[in-house]
């Protein structure tokens, strides 16, 4: 009996714990050259920074300027931004990659 009394209010934290609020981290923004792009993999080179490899899932959005484009549009060397979250792995994901224009030199 005492350990049913004991297990009542585990239980009810549990259950507690499915109705936590989520909070929403802002999003992180990469900028860089592409240096290879799949299906689920962007490998961004960034400027005197080692490359950084963003995992695209089905939800990724892509862009050239306001309009919707398709991931294969996207070649190596395009200059992109990229904005990203952190998956269940804490692994960057992209939520939306925007092409951007060539830099002026």
């Amino acid at each position: 009996m005492d350990s049913m009394k004991a297990l009542i209010p585990l239980i009810c934290f549990a259950s507690m714990a499915g109705f936590a609020q989520q909070v929403d981290l802002p999003l992180a923004s990469f900028t860089g050259t592409v240096r290879e792009i799949t299906a689920i993999n962007l490998r961004l080179a960034r400027q005197d920074q080692d490359d950084l490899d963003i995992s695209c899932t089905h939800n990724t959005r892509y862009y050239s300027g306001a309009q919707k484009i398709k991931r294969e549009k996207i070649k190596a060397g395009d200059r992109v931004s990229v904005e990203t979250k952190l998956d269940l792995y804490l692994k960057p994901e992209a939520v939306n990659v925007r092409v951007l224009p060539p830099e002026k030199q």
